[in-house]
């Protein structure tokens, strides 16, 4: 994966090594390009093939006793919803399963009753694997996970917060596909306003690419910093160290560390999100693995331990040349 020219990150991290080579009298070390992140495999792959539950004519024409739930079925078995993306199967299931679940009608005969709860009995177990296909093979959702190049700009990091509404609103629903009641209705509107803020939104995919390239430029930058141990802090030396800690606070504190920091706390917020919506079916574990050990298992994703590890490795390469050198952070 080649770093983009408008790579701001990188261009930074150049920044802050050129200086301080230029005090060491040293050669800038070059910058490799950051290898790949393991794609999010192939929606055919991913996909879970459900078991159709279907009753006879009659047996649906009971449905008309529930508010709503007939002309419900009817509409899913018409041609919008017959061609339903994930996220209209999804909101489709959950809405009959609620709608089974709110029938309770005085008038209702315990052969009935009986047999709407066998219904919503065979329904239940099917409802997460609607919700694991809408995460894995809803277009926007899909764009949303593709890890992709360049980093995260400087100053603005937009598609953040929408990227933040549409997963906690997936949790949301795949809390309810786990059994969860609801009181209210559900409906089509806010998952097609979070859908639509993940339309061509690629701020996930940009974080993820932003966290393991800061990572590979430290890795690179740690080592080249090892020659802060060869500089005589006495005498003449001690101004060259004083202009080394300028360099710091100006090119790395100011800039490149501000960066991280934002989106640091941005991955901690929406990592527990991704962990809890993209735990795959057992028959899909396999396939999710290299994907999820890096960017979805939370704050233990490789890409994060990685990156924290190797942010704390340059500040001790920095706090022991410091104190070395007798000086104090600015």
């Amino acid at each position: 994966m080649a770093c983009s020219p408008q790579d701001e990150l990188e261009s930074h991290f150049q920044t802050y090594l050129k200086r301080v080579a230029h005090i060491l009298s040293v050669a800038e070390p070059a910058l490799t390009p950051v290898p790949a992140l393991p794609p999010l495999p192939s929606q055919r792959q991913l996909f879970l093939t459900q078991v159709r539950i279907s009753s006879s004519v009659l047996d649906a024409l009971k449905l008309g006793q529930c508010n709503g739930l007939l002309e419900l079925v009817a509409e899913h078995n018409g041609p919008i919803g017959k061609s339903q993306s994930a996220a209209g199967q999804l909101l489709y299931h959950l809405q009959f399963q609620q709608a089974l679940q709110l029938c309770q009608a005085p008038y209702l005969s315990p052969e009935l009753q009986s047999w709407l709860h066998e219904i919503a009995q065979q329904k239940a177990p099917l409802l997460p694997g609607y919700h694991w296909n809408m995460m894995i093979a809803e277009p926007e959702t899909r764009a949303a996970l593709t890890p992709r190049l360049p980093a995260l700009p400087f100053h603005q990091q937009v598609g953040y917060q929408s990227t933040l509404q549409a997963f906690s609103l997936f949790a949301q629903l795949q809390n309810q596909a786990q059994g969860e009641p609801r009181s209210q209705p559900l409906s089509s509107e806010p998952l097609n306003q979070v859908l639509s803020g993940l339309y061509q939104n690629h701020y996930l995919g940009r974080l993820f690419y932003s966290l393991h390239s800061a990572a590979h430029y430290f890795e690179q930058s740690n080592q080249f910093l090892q020659q802060l141990e060869g500089l005589d802090c006495r005498r003449a030396g001690q101004e060259d160290a004083k202009r080394l800690r300028n360099a710091l606070q100006h090119y790395y504190i100011k800039d490149i560390q501000h960066y991280l920091g934002q989106i640091d706390r941005q991955f901690v917020q929406l990592a527990p999100l991704l962990q809890r919506t993209l735990e795959p079916p057992a028959s899909k574990r396999d396939l999710m693995h290299d994907y999820r050990q890096q960017v979805a298992l939370g704050l233990n994703s490789q890409v994060y331990i990685r990156y924290r590890r190797l942010t704390l490795d340059h500040a001790k390469v920095w706090q022991n040349f410091l104190q070395r050198c007798e000086l104090s952070p600015l």
